[in-house]
């Protein structure tokens, strides 16, 4: 007698799990249906009024140099004086004992096709080139 009413328990506890797992999958599933709506609803968008007032303004450095030359009474300014200025501490980039590019492929390739190179040697000729 007790074994079967600790069956007919059982039972009815596995009966109400699975009611409950069969519930929260539904609320689930109408979850998923009302966001997917959600996202497919568009709003419209009024911007009449925007397009109307906007009016585009061209953006250039050379133009307002061009005007604050002509508003001081002066002539066309010289392209050559913007690339003649220098920042303090600047420094014209030199080559001093590179190596070729294509001096560093043959030496990968040899590395790639014999297992052994002196790529190693390379690498060191160009950390004391500095």
């Amino acid at each position: 007698m007790q074994y079967g009413q600790i069956v007919f328990i059982l039972f009815v506890a596995m009966a109400c799990y699975y009611a409950f797992l069969i519930f929260t999958d539904i609320r689930k599933a109408q979850a998923a249906r009302n966001a997917e709506k959600e996202n497919h609803t568009e709003e419209e968008i009024d911007i009449s009024d925007e397009a109307r007032s906007f009016r585009p303004t061209r953006v250039s450095r050379d133009e307002e140099k061009k005007e604050e030359a002509v508003n001081h009474g002066q002539s066309e300014p010289d392209p050559r004086q913007g690339k003649d200025f220098r920042r303090p501490g600047y420094r014209e980039a030199i080559m001093t004992d590179g190596i070729l590019v294509d001096d560093l492929i043959h030496e990968i390739d040899r590395l790639a096709e014999t297992g052994t190179s002196d790529l190693g040697l390379v690498i060191y000729t160009c950390e004391n080139a500095r």
